[in-house]
This record gives structure tokens, sequence and C-alpha cells, in this order.
């Protein structure tokens, strides 16, 4: 998600897609920019974050999300290990077609 740019603008799809190549993605979604849905903050102030970080595995077929937790410091927060993570990542490409 890229909500705004590295000079606090306001984003489009291609600023995100740069930004995917310049982190080295091959693969990958943009939302969240000026043009795309869900529109910059939906994610911040939604449940998956509670206004901090959060993880998600969605599916590629069908994006449907099949696993999320949230981050940060305060109660409230999942706060899920690596090894939390990399099971959820598993199990998502072990249930797909």
């Amino acid at each position: 998600m890229l909500e705004q740019t590295a000079i606090g603008g306001s984003p489009d799809a291609d600023d995100c897609r740069g930004t995917m190549d310049f982190l080295g993605s091959d693969d990958g979604w943009c939302v969240g920019d000026g043009q795309t849905v869900p529109t910059p903050g939906t994610f911040d102030n939604s449940p998956f974050s509670v206004n901090r970080g959060f993880d998600m595995v969605v599916d590629r077929q069908s994006m449907e999300i099949v696993w999320e937790g949230n981050h940060g410091t305060g109660g409230g927060q999942d706060n899920p290990s690596a090894a939390d993570v990399l099971a959820a990542v598993e199990a998502a490409v072990a249930a797909a077609p």
C-alpha cells in the first residue's frame, strides 16, 4: 500500500509500481494510492491495523484474504512471530488449487 510519495504527495498507480520495482518486486498489486481502491487510509483506519502495522496473506487467484494479523505496541495486538506468518503462507500455498 502506498499512501503518499516520498515527498508527501498523493501517489498514483505508476508511483506504486515504480516503488515495487525499486524494491525488487516482480509480482504484486497496488492498493491505497490515489487511483486504486481502497483509498488511502482505509487499511490504517481498519481493524487490520488498529493504526499499526499488519500482515496479510492473500490468495492470488481469488484475491481473498486468507489470513491476517496486526502488530505493534500496546494491548490488542496479535504480534505474530515470523514463524506464525510463514506457517500462514505455507498453509495458503498448500490450500491453493
